[in-house]
């Protein structure tokens, strides 16, 4: 592609030139598929060659440091550290770690095409949701001249069209050093399901390269009483019985302990709820008894309690299209389905509309132990203080989730979100903490308790403000993390705002990042805290550019890192500082390795300072790796290519050795910005360049 403007490449050399030759802050190392996760069957519409390019590694997070590890001090190696994560053929309509839809669907209605694309529009607001909304809905690459060819990867019409089509996986967890594995879990195996729901389910599918679990990771890591463990989520598995496909339930956490397979069962006493009902392992830490003095691992995150409103069909059964969908459902169907389950496990899954049960999910830990059963039960981390269904509106019901754990003072402290009630009409998402008290001798027997982090009420003087705000994770210095959604709209952008709060000091209201504390958070960037180590340093990803969003197009983000606290070891890095993780790993190299990646979500960081992220690159459809175009962040992948694309996926971003002079070279500006600067001077400025050139001509 020919400018008329100053070439990228030219304006990168010469940056290049003047920042000399020192080392980046990072290098980047990709995880590559050891898996063969490519050979396995998709559905049958998808040419089986086009699976390869489709293919996605994402990573979640980056195993913990020993004590005393420090990368910056060249001591690592590139083998070191297990990045966890999964592989993605295709979207993935709703999001397999979220408790209900995008967090603030506690009325658990988002499941066709059409609430896809209105919680795109109230929440997002780019022109482009219904694209979005289709993407999600038929998969990605789908046919836009026929949508019912089934073209398309992944996407939520698949589950609801497996009843008469069966499935195939869309998502599988992987953990390597250098490359993928493939992780299993329980629900990979039929002798792993409740016994009474085989025998209504039928076969399980799953056999050599036809797998139709998805699985995601959560956390990893190494304890004195369990040795090593995975936790995450897994759907179940499908089965086969008299021409229909069905699963025991939609989702449920998992903790492998080396070879044994633990499922992680729901809460409460509600039979449909703990046969049918979810759960999400998202979290782990050793911890020991006060009174037995012996360590267990407490595993945190939500499980189902108690069912939610099966009357509420209108809402939550899909509004499928008869053209393009099959099958459609029936809502009386779904509102029978609580009496289906009473009349027998075989009426319950021998209706597709029970496919579709909700139900309330509250913050949950389980104790595992390397003499665990094959299924551990749920506790409530806390007594509700609310009803299972709002009074005012049974459609919404009680809603809650453990996101993260981490030992403060030798004390487990849980963060994450729990219902909040306003005005008596609706339920609301609110970010929390749980602790013990101060006199507990157990967790099991006091049980913990549940305080919302002051000054992110969502309304103020009767108005709504916020949407929803999140705890997304915490470290030993009890320094807490989280997001928290803008009810509208700020510099053209329905707003995600991170923060901090301190849980140690407890102030009134947590701090913001904002542009207080780096340009980088200006004024309506959207962005996301992945993690926080016990440095304080925090990861994440961030807006990269202010264009409009609400009537615009979605905004490009990239990862970032904010340096909160001191960095040992670190030359390049200081107190204070907020990057995109792009700048860190940029050599000045046009043609270097740096060069052909862009980092767009940073989700994990040890305390020995390495990362984990997901990041695009730039690949030619020959699979051989090739640099960008330039230097700057959003250049294209080989543009003047018809064949280049861009791939997805996990990398680990480690610290390069102080001795070696690493250095911050912030890429270069790119042209589209170069040209939207000028394109901004309006007419009247235009006139007034033009007026000094003719009397410069004079």
């Amino acid at each position: 592609m020919q400018h008329k403007t100053l070439k990228l490449s030219a304006l990168a050399v010469l940056v290049a030139g003047a920042t000399g030759a020192n080392a980046a802050v990072y290098r980047v190392v990709e995880v590559t598929d050891g898996t063969n996760i490519a050979s396995q069957q998709y559905f049958p519409e998808v040419n089986q060659s086009d699976i390869t390019e489709r293919l996605a590694f994402h990573g979640q997070g980056i195993t913990a440091s020993d004590d005393g590890d420090n990368c910056f001090d060249g001591s690592c190696n590139d083998s070191d550290y297990s990045v966890f994560g999964e592989s993605r053929f295709g979207a993935d309509g709703i999001n397999y770690r979220d408790e209900v839809p995008f967090i603030l669907d506690n009325i658990q209605r988002v499941n066709d095409e059409d609430d896809l694309y209105r919680y795109c529009d109230n929440n997002l607001g780019p022109n482009t949701c219904r694209e979005w909304a289709r993407t999600q809905f038929y998969g990605k690459g789908y046919n836009t001249n026929d949508i019912r060819d089934r073209t398309g990867f992944g996407g939520l019409v698949r589950e609801q069209e497996a009843w008469t089509k069966s499935y195939f996986s869309n998502a599988t967890a992987i953990s390597g050093f250098e490359s993928f594995s493939a992780v299993e879990t329980f629900a990979d195996e039929q002798t792993n399901y409740d016994t009474d729901a085989v025998a209504a389910l039928g076969s399980i599918v799953d056999s050599g390269n036809h797998k139709t679990t998805n699985s995601v990771i959560n956390a990893q890591g190494t304890a004195d009483t369990v040795g090593e463990y995975t936790l995450g989520v897994t759907s179940g598995a499908y089965f086969y019985d008299n021409q229909r496909y069905a699963r025991q339930f939609n989702k449920r956490g998992f903790v492998n302990l080396g070879d044994d397979k633990v499922g992680l069962a729901p809460a409460g006493t509600d039979s449909l709820t703990t046969t049918a009902g979810q759960s999400l392992a998202w979290d782990a830490v050793e911890y020991e008894d006060p009174t037995t003095k012996e360590k267990q691992l407490l595993v945190v995150g939500s499980a189902s309690y108690d069912r939610s409103d099966f009357s509420d069909s209108d809402n939550k059964v899909p509004n499928n299209r008869s053209d393009r969908d099959d099958p459609t459902f029936s809502e009386s169907a779904f509102r029978n389905c609580p009496t289906r389950f009473e009349e027998g496990l075989d009426s319950f899954y021998g209706t597709k509309e029970c496919q579709l049960s909700v139900f309330a999910n509250d913050g949950v830990f389980w104790t595992v132990d390397a003499n665990s059963d094959s299924s551990v039960d749920a506790q409530l981390l806390s007594k509700n203080d609310l009803a299972t269904l709002d009074p005012d509106n049974k459609d919404r019901s009680f809603q809650a989730g453990a996101r993260a754990v981490e030992l403060v003072n030798g004390q487990p402290v849980v963060v994450g979100f729990t219902t909040h009630r306003y005005d008596n009409d609706y339920y609301a998402m609110r970010a929390a903490i749980w602790e013990l008290p101060e006199d507990a001798t157990s967790v099991t027997e006091e049980g913990f308790t549940k305080t919302r982090i002051p000054g992110l009420e969502l309304e103020s003087s009767g108005d709504r403000v916020l949407t929803y705000t999140l705890a997304t994770g915490i470290n030993k210095n009890n320094k807490v993390i989280g997001v928290a959604k803008n009810f509208r709209s700020d510099n053209r952008s329905y707003v995600e705002r991170m923060f901090v709060y301190d849980n140690e000091e407890k102030p009134n209201a947590p701090t913001f990042l904002d542009t207080s504390i780096s340009e980088l958070f200006f004024n309506g960037a959207n962005g996301h805290p992945g993690a926080i180590n016990n440095n304080d340093q925090i990861v994440g990803r961030l807006d990269a550019e202010s264009v409009n969003q609400v009537d615009g197009r979605f905004r490009r983000q990239r990862a970032f890192t904010y340096a909160m606290g001191d960095i040992e070891g670190s030359v390049a890095l200081k107190k204070g500082d907020v990057y995109f993780l792009d700048d860190l790993i940029n050599d000045g190299d046009e043609n270097g390795t740096a060069n052909m990646y862009r980092i767009f979500e940073a989700t994990g960081i040890n305390d020995a300072g390495v990362i984990s992220a997901t990041a695009y690159k730039c690949v030619g459809t020959d699979g051989k790796e090739q640099p960008y175009d330039d230097l700057t962040t959003d250049s294209f992948c080989a543009g003047a290519q018809e064949d280049a694309i861009e791939r997805t996926v996990a990398v680990k971003l480690v610290p390069i050795s102080a001795a070696d002079e690493p250095t911050v070279q912030e890429r270069p500006k790119s042209e589209a910005n170069i040209e939207r600067s000028g394109g901004s001077l309006g007419i009247l400025a235009m006139a007034f360049l033009g007026f000094l050139g003719f009397r410069r001509r004079k």
